[in-house]
C-alpha cells in the first residue's frame, strides 16, 4: 500500500524504479518556511551542547557517534562551543532572534524544474534484510523538501557569508562542486543544493532492543522530503560544535552539505499540521524505523530532555500518518541538544536505509553513504 505523501508521483517512480527494484531483489534573512505553527509553540530559545560533552559515549543531552564513524570523520572525543552573537556561552543558551539566517525562502523548484518529489510507501509483507516478520517503509524522492530552503551557495556580502566561509567544505563524493569544477569546496559558503535519489528502506514496525551509536550522517528522513542530520559540525582545526551554534542556517533549520539539503535543531518550527494542543504528530521516521515527533505531549506540554531517555525519546500513543493511533517508540524533536536523535533504540540496516549501493554491490551509496562502506546486515 502506498501513502502519498507529496505530488509528482509519476516522475518519482521515473526517478527510482530502477532503484526500488535493487532492493528488493536484496531482500534573520530567510522566509518562514511553509510553516503552520502557532504562536503558542513557538519558542524563542534553544538550549546548546553543552561544550566538553562526550561525542562518543550516549546519555542524557548528548549524541553518541560510532566509534567507527567518529574516526573516518576525525571526530575529537568531546564537544566544543563556539562564541557567536546569538549564543551565551555562560548558560549555553542560543536565541533564535539574533541568529544571521541565510538569506532566501526559495521552493524547491529553484533547485530543480520538477520541485520537491517524495512518497512512502507501507509495505508489510517485505522486510528489511535482517529484520523478518517486521515489514518495511519505503520513502523515496529527490532529496527536496516541500519547505523552504535559503540560497545556497551562501551569497557573498550577505551577513552569513563570512560565517559560512570561514568552515571548511569538504568533498563531494556525489560529483564536482559547481564553485570549483572540482569534488572539493573552496570553502563551505560554496556547497550549493542539488536533487539526488534518496531511498530509505526502514523497518515497519521495529523492536526496541538496546541503546546504539550513531554511524552515519543522515539519522532519519521527514516527511517533507529532506533527512535529518547528525548534530555536528567542525571547523578547521578540528574542533565539532552543535551547528545551530556554529552557523547560521535557514530560517527553516536547514543548510546543504555534499549539495544534500539537510535539517538541524528546530526544524520542526517549519513542518505542516503541526496543531495547537495535545500530542504532536509524526514529522518522519529514524534510520531504525521508529518514529520522529514533534515536542508536545498528550496533554500538550512540551517534552524536556528530563523527560526523554538517552536517545532523546520516549513511548506513548501517537497518531502515524495513516491517521491510526500506535502506542510505539518515537524520538522527540525540541528546544534541547540533541533536538532529535541522540542514538538508535533499534538496530540499523544502513546499507537499506541510506539507499542502495552505487555502483552496485560496492558497499556504498555517494548520495547518502557518503562513501561509506555498509554490510546489507543489522548494526552493530
Amino acid at each position: 500500500m502506498g501513502i502519498k505523501v507529496t505530488k509528482k508521483r509519476g516522475a518519482l517512480l521515473g526517478l527510482v524504479s530502477a532503484t526500488v527494484a535493487g532492493i528488493f531483489a536484496c531482500g534573520g534573512g530567510g522566509g518562514s518556511g511553509s510553516s503552520s505553527t502557532s504562536a503558542s509553540n513557538e519558542v524563542t530559545s534553544l538550549v546548546s551542547a553543552v561544550p566538553g560533552s562526550s561525542n562518543v559515549a550516549c546519555g542524557k543531552n548528548v549524541q553518541c557517534i560510532d566509534f567507527i564513524f567518529a574516526g573516518v570523520a576525525s571526530m575529537p572525543t568531546t564537544m566544543s562551543q563556539l562564541t557567536t552573537s546569538w549564543t551565551n556561552t555562560s548558560t549555553n543558551i542560543i536565541t533564535l532572534s539574533q541568529i544571521p539566517f541565510v538569506d532566501g525562502a526559495n521552493d524547491a523548484t529553484v533547485y530543480d524544474s520538477q520541485g520537491s518529489i517524495f512518497e512512502m510507501f507501507v509495505l508489510p509483507a517485505v522486510d528489511v534484510n535482517g529484520f523478518p516478520g517486521q515489514g518495511s517503509r519505503l520513502m523515496v524522492g529527490n532529496g527536496l523538501p516541500s519547505t523552504k530552503m535559503g540560497t545556497f551557495p551562501v551569497q557573498a556580502g550577505t551577513t552569513a557569508y563570512s560565517y559560512y566561509s570561514g568552515l571548511p567544505g569538504g568533498t563531494n563524493p556525489a560529483g564536482t562542486s559547481v564553485a570549483t569544477g572540482n569534488p572539493q569546496y573552496v570553502n563551505a559558503a560554496a556547497i550549493g543544493i542539488s536533487p539526488y535519489p534518496l531511498v530509505s528502506n526502514i523497518p515497519l514496525n521495529p523492536v526496541v532492543s538496546g541503546s546504539y551509536p550513531i554511524n552515519s550522517l543522515i539519522v532519519g528522513v521527514a516527511l517533507t522530503g529532506a533527512p535529518w542530520h547528525i548534530e555536528k559540525a567542525n571547523d578547521t582545526s578540528g574542533n565539532y560544535y552543535s551547528p545551530v551554534n556554529a552557523l547560521p542556517t535557514d530560517a527553516c533549520f536547514g543548510h546543504p552539505y555534499n549539495q544534500q539539503y539537510h535539517y538541524h535543531g528546530y526544524s520542526w518550527k517549519c513542518f505542516p499540521n503541526q496543531g495547537t494542543t495535545g500530542q504532536s504528530p509524526v514529522f518522519g521516521f529514524a534510520l531504525d524505523g521508529f518514529p520522529i515527533t514533534g515536542p508536545r505531549a498528550a496533554d500538550g506540554h512540551e517534552l524536556t530532555n528530563a523527560e526523554l531517555d538517552i536517545c532523546h525519546g520516549t513511548t506513548s500513543v501517537i497518531t502515524m500518518p495513516d491517521g491510526t493511533p500506535k502506542l510505539t517508540y518515537h524520538y522527540v524533536l525540541n528546544r534541547e541538544y540533541p533536538y532529535s536523535v541522540g542514538c538508535f533504540r533499534g538496530k540499523v540496516n544502513y546499507a537499506q536505509a541510506l539507499g542502495p549501493d552505487n555502483p552496485p554491490g560496492s558497499g556504498t551509496n555517494p548520495f547518502m553513504k557518503e562513501g561509506f562502506i555498509y554490510p546489507n546486515t543489522p548494526q552493530p
